[in-house]
């Protein structure tokens, strides 16, 4: 079984290697992005192309402190162009091409050959913001790292911040509306995702109001520490550490919970941040078109049915979850002995060219550069589902 679905992901992730068009057939993109109160160039943007139809990928890239952007090597295409300002959390509105709404694919940008370049200068809206301070339910100390989301009511438009060293967060960037926020600590700091002011489900989140460009302040929270289960992952055969492994903890029932983490150099991972429940752990988690696969399940079960669950509470802390995955360690290929060359005749061209669509994730996950591995991750927020259970 576990040869079987080994083989199924190989023949995935080839099928995406073959869908990506060759790199020396290029156009370009270029412009800058700046704000429409200063007509100043705004750093720290990420702007991303998103081909249509959706065949193949393209990275993002992100403007320079003058707001200057460059998108090389897109192949021919229409495509889609979404400007964020969530990672660097800049005070403007997230939009896609041409003033359209972030959710959207907006206006496609075509491009007709391979010399093509095209001139998209954008200027995005200053939006309003929503601050507040993170504290431990328990001590009063501040809470650093954690996330704060704040989520528009009505159509999904999203930004998050992270909480300094006093525990002070700002997110920035909300056009104005009513919006709704939640903590969430993405498997970075231990403390449970919530709502503002404890509301038991995202229907019964406080709402607030934003009205750009000014501050909704005030939004502060006090978080209970979540449960954590830390664990080894090895490579069978041979027990060297397993470095990049995918670790996954889901509640049962399956779906309704997930953490997941990434092993360390050391083959080392942690789930933190978890609410009371019952937990399956899987080791070598990939999200597949047909749903999840796992290279082994915690005490060498090879499914979910057969796998030993954990059952742990807050502030608890287990140790010792251990797996044994049979791949390959990944890294630098080792030098292969010299073999004297033979020369081939040259394989036959064809003479059409079909690309084939790129197979989307199941709902709920979306498609995401894991170190270096195209994944299909979990989407984030969470927010079907409120931890806070002991109060």
């Amino acid at each position: 079984m576990q040869a079987v679905r080994r083989a199924v992901l190989v023949a995935f992730v080839v099928s995406l290697a073959t869908v990506v068009p060759a790199a020396a057939q290029a156009a370009t993109i270029t412009g800058t992005v700046s704000g429409e109160d200063t007509h100043a160039g705004i750093g720290g943007v990420e702007v991303c192309p998103t081909p249509q139809p959706y065949t193949f990928e393209v990275a993002c890239t992100t403007t320079d402190s003058s707001g200057h952007y460059s998108l090389n090597e897109l192949p021919p295409a229409q495509y889609s162009i979404a400007f964020s300002g969530w990672v660097a959390n800049v005070p403007y509105v997230s939009e896609t091409y041409d003033n359209k709404p972030a959710y959207q694919y907006g206006d496609l940008v075509t491009l007709s050959s391979v010399d093509e370049v095209r001139q998209l200068d954008v200027e995005l809206a200053r939006g309003g913001s929503i601050s507040g301070k993170l504290t431990d339910e328990e001590t009063g100390l501040p809470v650093a790292g954690m996330g704060a989301c704040a989520r528009l009511e009505g159509d999904g438009y999203e930004r998050c911040a992270k909480s300094d060293g006093n525990g002070n967060y700002q997110v920035n960037g909300l056009p104005s509306g009513e919006y709704s926020v939640y903590y969430e600590g993405w498997n970075q700091v231990n403390y449970l995702h919530e709502f503002y002011e404890d509301a038991e489900t995202w229907a019964q989140a406080t709402v607030l109001t934003v009205t750009a460009p000014g501050t909704t302040s005030g939004i502060d929270a006090e978080l209970a520490r979540g449960a954590q289960i830390f664990g080894h992952v090895s490579q069978a055969g041979t027990g060297l550490p397993l470095p990049e492994a995918f670790v996954c903890a889901e509640m049962e029932p399956p779906g309704e919970y997930q953490e997941c983490d990434m092993t360390d150099a050391d083959g080392n991972y942690g789930l933190i941040g978890l609410p009371a429940g019952t937990y399956l752990v899987a080791f070598e988690r990939e999200y597949l078109p047909f749903g999840p696969v796992a290279g082994q399940w915690w005490q060498g079960a090879e499914t979910a049915e057969e796998a030993t669950p954990i059952t742990i509470l807050p502030p608890e802390t287990r140790t010792g979850i251990d797996g044994v995955v049979d791949r390959a360690i990944w890294g630098p290929p080792e030098k292969e002995p010299t073999v004297p060359t033979v020369t081939l005749p040259p394989p036959p061209v064809a003479t059409t060219s079909v690309k084939p669509q790129l197979r989307k994730c199941r709902k709920g996950f979306h498609r995401k550069w894991v170190k270096g591995k195209k994944r299909c991750v979990r989407k984030h927020p969470r927010h079907h589902k409120h931890h806070r259970s002991h109060r």
